[in-house]
């Protein structure tokens, strides 16, 4: 078992070890929380573990209400939020009563979403099943739902009162989950540089899982301590992501977010070679590093994407801000003036 103690506006743990939702129920006793439970899933992860959660639950005396949503970001939406809230509000939830999002980041985006604005906010559990859920969007507070112009636009910072990380869960994930969150791996390896960018440049293994998932998450851990409503450092967060939201807009999220992200480092890095930022050896460095991870891959072009950059959450007034690579290790947040974009990336 590994604990990260996030002390943000709320503190609370980031437990990662095997077998933990056996212990769930006594984690969330030791917090002194009661009463209801809303179990929101989706419907590839509810029928694998909503069952077992749902006991461990009603053993240590929960009321346990399962709610699942269809599987994919088509999920991540007004109409699907609203739907939730309702359900809330029929069963006769209160303040003081639970919901527990157990599933990836499309669930734990939305049902965070919904904690925070249900009656002005209840207790919320993140329970991430997937990789990229566990090393990124489940620690940190950011809760969101897409609009049709683009991700994650309506939203709130709403930290949890507890993150669980069953490594059990990640043993039997198929590839494709695995290589969607390196993804959001290959971002803190850039980074952060050191022991991750080794675990991963060696590859991820059964053996150094749970390292790797703890020193991420003590990454982020740290950004968010800092800069919990991103208004400074943690926008680093946000390598990477640009190309990222625009590839998943412009393909309607056919594109898997940790995919999308690992395109958007590659071009970022490329970009930086070409301005003279980057060094070539450390430029091959982090394609290596894409390779090794199964995540050297070729989506749209960037004058078709450029067009969705202006809808990035990110854009403040006519700028929008890049974190830009000048070493592993050693980002920077750079400011582009949207009418200067299609130059800055060499587009004529």
């Amino acid at each position: 078992m590994r604990i990260v103690q996030v002390n943000a506006s709320k503190k609370y743990n980031v437990i990662i070890e095997a077998k933990g939702i056996s212990r769930l129920g006594e984690y969330m006793s030791g917090l002194s929380i009661k009463g209801k439970v809303a179990l929101i899933s989706d419907s590839n992860v509810m029928p694998l573990y909503g069952e077992e959660v749902s006991d461990v639950l009603t053993y240590h005396g929960y009321e346990v209400f399962p709610y699942t949503v269809d599987a994919g970001e088509e999920s991540k939406s007004l109409t699907e939020y609203g739907k939730i809230l309702s359900f809330l509000a029929k069963e006769g939830f209160s303040r003081t009563d639970t919901v527990l999002a157990l599933g990836g980041g499309v669930v734990g985006d939305l049902a965070g979403f919904a904690a925070a604005s249900y009656m002005r906010g209840v207790h919320y559990i993140n329970l991430p099943t997937s990789l990229l859920a566990a090393i990124d969007s489940s620690v940190g507070g950011k809760t969101a739902v897409d609009l049709p112009q683009g991700k994650n636009l309506v939203g709130a910072f709403y930290q949890p009162e507890l993150v669980l990380c069953d490594t059990d869960v990640f043993h039997t994930l198929p590839y494709e989950e695995i290589k969607n969150g390196l993804g959001e791996g290959v971002k803190y390896a850039i980074l952060e540089g050191g022991r991750i960018f080794d675990i991963l440049s060696s590859g991820l293994t059964s053996e150094n899982l749970e390292e790797f998932i703890y020193l991420s998450v003590d990454a982020k851990r740290r950004v968010v301590e800092e800069d919990e409503r991103e208004r400074g450092k943690r926008k680093f967060l946000n390598l990477g992501h640009t190309v990222a939201h625009a590839v998943e807009t412009s393909t309607a999220f056919s594109v898997p977010h940790g995919i999308a992200v690992a395109y958007g480092i590659k071009v970022m890095a490329g970009l930086a070679v070409e301005r003279g930022e980057l060094s070539a050896a450390e430029g091959e460095e982090i394609l290596s590093l894409l390779r090794t991870s199964d995540l050297d891959v070729e989506l749209d072009p960037i004058e078709e994407l450029l067009p969705y950059f202006t809808a990035d959450k990110k854009r403040s007034g006519d700028s929008i801000t890049l974190v830009t690579i000048e070493g592993i290790g050693n980002c920077k947040l750079t400011e582009v003036k949207c009418r200067d974009l299609a130059g800055y990336f060499g587009v004529v």
